[in-house]
């Protein structure tokens, strides 16, 4: 039976809340709660996303959105299973008739903005991401471009469509699962969706430990979730029969999501064990509301909470874009009295979105499935097409002057072999295609991250007339002893020991690295373009992880860089120690392209370089505290990248960087003559 027509005011009165996306169940059955959760998720996300700090954990309410989508869908789903009215066609035209309409027309806005307002490269990108929304394949594109270069979120307008290709890849075979195991009975099939669930969250917990970016984006890890509320609305748990454990189940839930959001951070390591907390507190508030009357299901499904609830599809769909082509478009970090009025935008835009489009398409008198499936395949065909259309034309670089167009292309300025240069044995093979200049002649070791990778042309250029150098630079992985960011990297230093020890041609060893990286984080004091929600973790060679940024873990650090400069001097090598490069936090090439684009000089943007000083704090202490020994020299880049107190993006034109903290090869140049004086220590 369809949803009778009602007004959003109606339903604030009527105390009921919304029907699950791509519901229709008699209105008795709604639960204003379910509307306050909804609101409360949504409400995280948005602090979460405008960089309000105490939401620092608003990311979980999408983790609350998949249980609840989970418990009312199923429970959806059961009632016509219940009645013999159960058909595919039947939920996919409802799911449709929910999903689709607000979805496509923020797809088509945000495509208009972001033809006029991104650069080229970024609306090439933008293309690819609008072809995987509208496909509902977006959380595996964006795991697939999960990268360390990648490129921050604030260019991502549709990042947050991830989650919504989750839902939709689990609802594409859910019904289908669910109508099969319907026939076993319910002992039955509660068994099978709880070992459904437990298979699912095992896998979360198995994949994290090699890759946490699948785990966070891919269906299969993230289905527990939803499971978990199909789980609620199969009936598995018994009903809580006595008031004050109601009182006491919901209590608790509401503590742990509430615990979740105002405690987690970009650091807690996410989902795993730590999703528990959020969605075990969503399947306490539901199951205590479900279970009979609850005070603390009343108290929360007070009216403005029921209100943001009902527009929190939309206000979902719509605040993201809206935050990153804000910040795209000012360029520079998004303060509290600009953040309030995106909040503000948002909001409007979210009841425009549930009022003319949400309302009109979810209550429209189409009944046949087959004219809203056949509807929704052009549609997103379209979209699909337009957004490849893009991506075909490489962003429309006409649209900007030929120095707009110049300035964004330095992102490219960086070491061609950087991708095929990543595996160590390829790196210390014999006439390596990776050694920079004659293999014949090679006699220096580059050694370290992609900080070290970005020195390649600098002794490209050293290297015309002097020794080559073993180009041995692995992203993430700092030259230490039996410590890393992984198995790989402890390995990988460990060969690069032993290859160094027997090959005494080889006489000097340039050391360098993103030291702060792993000491503090990838976020700097200043700029939007990193968080350090992709921080590596250090681990030792029995595979022992190291608290972030611990006391425990500085001191390891420093420990293990003393212990490789010591075995490294008693081999006989001359080291060549390469102090932190200035981290700018933005990126510089979009940042100069886009202040171009504005009339502005870019070579106006500069950091104080007591920002430099206070980022690298404990990375500049442990370095200085190797002390002055013989064979051991240092090089600066702040004394040439930082002249006269401000550190520099931009020299006569050219970003010396090709994001925010990796030097471009003119960058890289500058560092030139500190490296041949450097090198020549001994000579």
């Amino acid at each position: 039976m369809e949803q009778p027509r009602r007004s959003f005011s109606a339903s604030l009165a009527a105390g009921r809340a919304s029907p699950p996306y791509g519901a229709s169940v008699p209105a008795a059955a709604y639960r204003a709660d379910l509307d306050a959760l909804r609101a409360i998720a949504v409400i995280g996300v948005l602090l979460f996303h405008v960089g309000f700090e105490r939401a620092g954990g608003g990311f979980v309410g999408v983790d609350i959105f998949f249980v609840i989508s989970g418990f009312l869908i199923t429970q959806l789903m059961l009632r016509d299973l219940e009645r013999g009215a159960f058909s595919l066609a039947n939920f996919y035209h409802r799911r449709i008739k929910r999903i689709f309409p607000a979805l496509i027309l923020m797809l088509i806005v945000c495509t208009v903005v972001c033809t006029w307002l991104l650069l080229p490269d970024d609306l090439q990108r933008y293309g690819q991401s609008t072809a995987a929304a509208a496909l509902f394949s977006s959380n595996i594109w964006f795991w697939l471009k999960t990268d360390y270069f990648d490129g921050p979120a604030l260019f991502k307008p549709l990042l947050h469509t991830w989650s919504l290709a989750v839902e939709e890849q689990f609802y594409l075979f859910f019904p289908l699962f669910l109508r099969c195991i319907w026939p076993f009975g319910k002992a039955a099939m509660q068994i099978i969706l709880a070992t459904c669930v437990a298979l699912s969250f095992a896998a979360c917990l198995s994949i994290m430990r090699t890759d946490v970016s699948a785990a966070f984006y891919l269906t299969p890890f993230r289905a527990w979730e939803l499971l978990l509320g199909s789980l609620l609305a199969a009936g598995a748990i018994p009903a809580i029969t006595r008031p004050v454990l109601r009182e006491i189940a919901a209590a608790s839930g509401l503590a742990l999501i509430l615990f979740s959001i105002l405690t987690y951070s970009e650091l807690t390591t996410f989902p795993g064990v730590a999703a528990l907390a959020p969605c075990l507190g969503t399947a306490l508030v539901i199951h205590a509301g479900s279970s009979g009357e609850c005070a603390i299901n009343r108290a929360m499904a007070i009216r403005p909470l029921v209100a943001v609830g009902l527009i929190s599809y939309s206000l979902y769909l719509w605040h993201w874009p809206i935050i990153v082509l804000a910040r795209y478009l000012t360029i520079d970090e998004l303060q509290w009295p600009s953040a309030g009025l995106l909040i503000a935008l948002s909001f409007a835009a979210a009841w425009l979105s549930y009022y003319l489009v949400e309302q009109p398409f979810r209550t429209s008198r189409i009944k046949r499935p087959s004219v809203t499936i056949a509807a929704c395949a052009i549609v997103t065909a379209g979209s699909a097409v337009a957004g490849v259309a893009i991506y075909a034309a490489h962003g429309w670089p006409g649209r900007f002057p030929a120095d707009v167009s110049r300035l964004e292309n330095y992102k490219n300025s960086e070491n061609p072999n950087e991708d095929k240069c990543q595996r160590v044995k390829l790196q210390l093979a014999r006439h390596s295609p990776c050694t920079i200049g004659d293999p014949a002649k090679a006699s220096v070791f580059l050694w370290g991250d992609s900080h070290a990778g970005v020195l390649y042309s600098a002794l490209a250029e050293i290297a015309t007339d002097g020794p080559g150098t073993i180009y041995s630079a692995t992203s993430r992985c700092p030259p230490l002893f039996q410590l890393g960011t992984d198995g790989v990297c402890v390995r990988g230093n460990a060969r690069r020991l032993r290859y160094l020890r027997k090959h005494d041609e080889i006489g000097t060893v340039i050391l360098a690295a993103r030291w702060s990286l792993y000491l503090e984080g990838r976020a700097v004091d200043i700029g939007p373009d990193e968080t350090n929600g992709n921080t590596p973790v250090l681990q030792r060679a029995d595979g022992e992880q190291l608290e972030r940024f611990s006391p425990a873990a500085r001191a390891a650090f420093n420990r293990s860089l003393h212990q490789l400069v010591d075995a490294l001097l008693a081999s006989g090598k001359k080291i060549v120690l390469v102090y932190p490069v200035p981290e700018l936090g933005y990126d510089v090439p979009s940042r100069a392209a886009r202040m171009s684009a504005r009339g502005e000089n870019p070579a106006a943007f500069t950091i104080p370089a007591s920002v430099y000083f206070r980022r690298q704090d404990h990375a500049l202490a442990i370095l200085d505290g190797l002390g002055h020994r013989p064979g051991l020299t240092r090089v600066y880049p702040e004394a040439i990248l930082c002249p006269e107190g401000r550190c520099l993006s931009v020299l006569h034109g050219t970003p010396l960087y090709f994001d925010s903290h990796h030097l471009s090869k003119p960058g890289s140049r500058l560092l030139v003559p500190a490296l041949r004086q450097a090198m020549a220590i001994g000579k």
